[in-house]
């Protein structure tokens, strides 16, 4: 059974950077909005709208800042028939899945993963699946999974 290892420092970075990036961007869409209501309603145009309009998706943004600490709190079990997946951070989820059902291995890499080396890898069977957050050497643990499953 390998030693499963969770990227937490770099997916804790790409989460911070993913919500820093939404931010700014919303901020860049209030200063445009804004420039064009000053240029086209004068003194008259209001920022209070337009601010009240950007604050909702602002929320909703920050609604997501659990995933900068979500890596932290993951951990992997593995045994030569199943894998069990311990995952959250105030609710803590257990997802375990027997090699024998699974139908589907898929492997997902977001760019900072492809240059620190981490993925996360989907296990799929019929009416469940599970997911391996954030693997440092995916591609081990991928020919790990591929040679307990049955074909």
């Amino acid at each position: 059974m390998p030693t499963i290892k969770i990227a937490k420092f770099w997916r804790s970075i790409e989460a911070l950077g993913e919500i820093a990036t939404r931010i700014l961007g919303l901020g860049l869409v209030y200063l445009i909005f804004s420039f064009i209501g000053q240029e086209l309603i004068g003194e008259q145009f209001k920022n209070d709208v337009l601010l009240s309009l950007v604050v909702l998706p602002a929320i909703y943004v920050l609604k997501d800042s659990h995933k900068i600490l979500e890596a932290v709190f993951i951990e992997v079990l593995t045994k030569d028939n199943s894998i069990t997946v311990f995952s959250g951070i105030l609710t803590r989820r257990e997802d375990k899945l027997g090699f024998k059902s699974v139908e589907n291995v898929e492997q997902v890499t977001t760019i900072l993963g492809r240059i620190c080396g981490y993925s996360t890898i989907h296990l799929y069977a019929y009416g469940s699946w599970v997911r391996i957050p954030f693997i440092k050497d995916p591609e081990k643990l991928r020919v790990w999974l591929e040679e307990r499953i049955p074909h």
